[in-house]
């Protein structure tokens, strides 16, 4: 589970980097989205960020981050596609990942 923590650590600070991009339009035009998209963004960079950090240290904080950026990426791209468009790479990303930490988390306490 530890190593599995930790792979997702570098995946969502990569995602905190490309939202980062974003922020100082690198990336997407950060100075031209409407303010429900900037919002979206930096609670995205800051998510990620946290979430990050905390499961690299295997703290609480850093999966109830994952959780909380995971499932709320899952509901907008799954029934707002009309405002944030087809992200059907991030739905099965965040449905894999949490498919496969409640995995590992059932197969570690039946071991018990």
């Amino acid at each position: 589970m530890k190593f599995y923590l930790k792979m997702l650590a570098i995946f969502y600070f990569s995602g905190a980097i490309l939202h980062m991009f974003d922020l100082f339009d690198l990336r997407l035009s950060f100075s031209e989205m409407n303010t429900t998209w900037r919002t979206w963004t930096v609670y995205l960079t800051i998510g990620d960020l946290i979430a990050s950090y905390g499961l690299w240290n295997l703290k609480k904080y850093g999966l109830y981050s994952f959780f909380l950026i995971s499932i709320s990426q899952l509901i907008a791209y799954s029934f707002f596609k009309d405002f944030f468009g087809n992200q059907i790479f991030l739905i099965g990303f965040h449905f894999l990942t949490l498919t496969i930490y409640a995995v590992l988390k059932l197969s570690s306490t039946n071991v018990k």
